[in-house]
């Protein structure tokens, strides 16, 4: 009785027979073939004998290509071809695979016997049902990966982009069942946009546009053409809002392209511009405009307006958001109403001049023309007014009472109940009292001020100034020797007189955007006038170490770091001149001072080191163990100002703590050796 052959043994008598056959007397393998077309459930002869040659050359560790299969059978390339469909039908049902899956043409493409099918036959394993695993399927990633693929063989083989773009349109063909394929070729009828698409889409970065097209065209008319209609933005993907270009003559994909090829996986690539409520939202458009002004220019304007939309659709739920959409529908009004809320909010004025960081200039003068005349939308509809009648750059904007209903809604009344920050106002009863010693002079002038200062006759002297047409603002500059009590001086007027201190905080008064610390400053005292405006007795408003800020105008007025120096001293003087308060500057660089400010200041109060007698008493009064004659010897012997005493006695108290004990007078002295660098 004849034994049945096994499939191995079939595949390997097949195999023995049409190598090097060239097709031809091939009735003696007929029975092997059918053999192996019966058990792996193959269509044809065809099927089994172009996957044996495979599975040959696999068993040899080699995959195969067209070229190969020609060598195999000893038949020529254009015999071979009348493989393809078999090939790709095997393909279709998991039995063969790509190994090159970004190769287009079908001539260089490579296969082998699929893994699971292989790996059964040769070991004897019956083959049960192939599927083809989901995670081998062709997505729209190869479909960009092999398009980038054919740009760099065209750059470097020198395909002509005819040939290249028949090949992208033939990748679409076959995948038109991806529905990135299907979107675009809706969009963009134009298949070398389409292919220009696809290459960006292999890395989602910028590129630069000519050498991505260099890497396209083979011709340089049809280069230029394409830059100028993506320059023009004329170009489909443009229009469509599928790439955006910069202002360095980079592309590169947008949130809309993203999210046509990426599909439901987008969000893993473009991040939600979501904040958490109107005060980060308005400010992440003032964050927007600024670095705009840093860089401007047409493609970026058009680039900012692109993500503004953005910003405004990921946060459709803010409800205010719907009222000012309704009652601005244009995005450039919008703009400029979100910026004049962010200042509001911030306690300062929307500048004029600053139209400039998103308008065009031609535009710009438009805007300011209506906004001027009062045709501009945001005017008719009573959202923002023109402050005063000021018709030049100078000009501010502010929200109305409605455009604060409007941004604001129920924390409206909340917020006029209080815009200076707490954390900057220190209240006469949190101020501990502390005796300070001063010589006889430097004491007059400090009791001057503080009488003057004294509630009831700072009311009569206002009136007095008033009625004679004279400024009422009284300004103080305290300066000299550091240590010397210019700063606790400060703090015990205010005690003494009741009245609450506005602290100013130097190191927040610079900013890195251009126009930035003017606004910053110009809050500072809108801050202090609405403070006035809620106080019942009128508060301080304090510039501790002055030279910061005050410091001497610039004559280079040609470095942006100078314009916004001068700028600043520019409005401090004018806000200095229309004061209506009481402000206190102190400083130990009165020499870093512009001379302008000295006719500002009514009282200029120098603090020098104390006097032996001034000095003898702080010590006594920080150090109650020392005997007279110990204060005495200490004040003659070290030339100190009242914070090193306070150090001295400070290092005392440690010692104490620490040891239990009070230090000899010998001790203190060795600290005294040691205080001065």
């Amino acid at each position: 009785m004849e034994t049945k052959q096994t499939l191995i043994q079939s595949i390997r008598d097949a195999a023995s027979k049409l190598k090097n056959s060239k097709l031809k007397r091939l009735g003696s393998a007929a029975s092997s073939l059918k053999h192996v077309v019966s058990e792996l459930g193959f269509d044809s002869d065809e099927h089994a004998m172009v996957f044996i040659a495979i599975l040959d050359r696999q068993c040899n560790n080699s995959n195969t290509a067209l070229e190969d299969l020609s060598n195999y059978f000893l038949i020529s390339s254009l015999d071979v071809m009348q493989f393809v469909p078999a090939i790709q039908q095997l393909v279709e049902k998991g039995f063969l695979e790509v190994v090159n899956r970004r190769e287009v043409l079908v001539t260089n493409r490579k296969f082998q016997v699929c893994p699971e099918v292989f790996y059964a036959i040769i070991e004897g394993r019956k083959v049960g049902q192939v599927k083809v695993p989901e995670n081998d399927t062709f997505d729209q990633f190869d479909l960009c990966n092999a398009v980038y693929d054919l740009k760099e063989q065209r750059s470097q083989e020198g395909i002509d982009t005819r040939k290249l773009m028949i090949c992208v349109q033939k990748l679409e063909d076959e995948h038109m069942d991806l529905e990135c394929v299907s979107k675009l070729r809706s969009l963009v009828p134009d298949i070398e946009s389409r292919a220009l698409f696809y290459v960006m889409g292999n890395n989602n970065r910028e590129y630069d546009i000519d050498s991505v097209l260099d890497d396209l065209y083979d011709r340089t008319m049809k280069r230029t053409i394409a830059k100028k209609s993506i320059i023009n933005s004329t170009n489909p993907l443009i229009t469509e809002g599928l790439i955006r270009l910069n202002s360095d003559d980079d592309i590169a994909m947008t949130v809309k392209g993203i999210q046509l090829l990426y599909g439901d996986m987008a969000d893993a690539i473009v991040h939600s511009m979501q904040v958490a409520d109107r005060y980060e939202f308005v400010k992440e458009v003032h964050t927007m405009v600024r670095m705009l002004g840093q860089n401007p220019g047409f493609r970026n304007l058009r680039n900012f307006y692109t993500d503004l939309l953005r910003l405004e659709e990921d946060n459709r739920s803010l409800s205010m958001f719907s009222k000012v959409n309704a009652l601005v529908p244009d995005p450039h009004c919008r703009t400029l109403f979100y910026l004049v809320a962010y200042e509001y909010i911030n306690s300062c004025n929307f500048m004029i001049s600053d139209l400039s960081l998103f308008c065009g200039k031609s535009d710009e003068m438009n805007v300011k023309r209506n906004l001027i005349s009062g045709n501009h939308p945001l005017i008719q509809r009573e959202l923002i007014k023109v402050s005063g009648s000021e018709m030049g750059d100078s000009a501010e904007l502010l929200l109305t009472d409605n455009g604060k209903e409007v941004f604001l809604e129920e924390d409206n009344k909340l917020f006029e109940m209080s815009t200076v920050y707490q954390k900057d106002l220190i209240t006469p009863e949190n101020i501990s009292e502390k005796r300070l010693f001063f010589d006889d002079e430097l004491q007059r002038q400090i009791s001057v001020v503080k009488e003057g200062l004294d509630q009831d006759n700072y009311g009569t002297l206002c009136q007095r100034l008033k009625d004679k047409n004279m400024p009422t603002g009284v300004a103080i500059l305290l300066y000299g020797e550091p240590g010397t009590g210019k700063t606790e001086s400060v703090m015990q007027i205010a005690r003494e007189t009741g009245r609450p201190i506005m602290r100013v905080d130097i190191s927040k008064t610079k900013s890195c955007w251009f126009g930035e610390s003017e606004k910053i400053i110009k809050r500072v005292f809108s801050n202090y006038h609405r403070l006035c405006k809620q106080s019942d007795i009128k508060p301080i408003l304090l510039f501790n170490e002055a030279d910061a800020v005050f410091s001497k105008r610039k004559d280079n007025t040609i470095s942006s770091v100078s314009q916004t120096e001068n700028a600043i001293q520019n409005i401090i003087l004018e806000e200095m001149e229309t004061l209506e308060g009481i402000l206190i500057a102190t400083t130990n660089l009165a020499f870093n001072l512009d001379r302008a400010f000295e006719r500002r200041f009514l009282f200029k109060i120098r603090f020098d080191i104390p006097s032996i007698e001034a000095k003898k008493s702080i010590w006594s009064e920080k150090m109650p163990s020392l005997s007279s004659e110990q204060a005495q010897m200490l004040a003659r012997s070290y030339d100190f100002s009242g914070g090193e005493i306070d150090n001295i006695a400070r290092k005392v108290i440690m010692t104490e703590v620490l040891e239990g004990r009070h230090p000899s007078i010998e001790e203190v002295i060795k600290l005294c050796d040691q205080e001065k660098l």
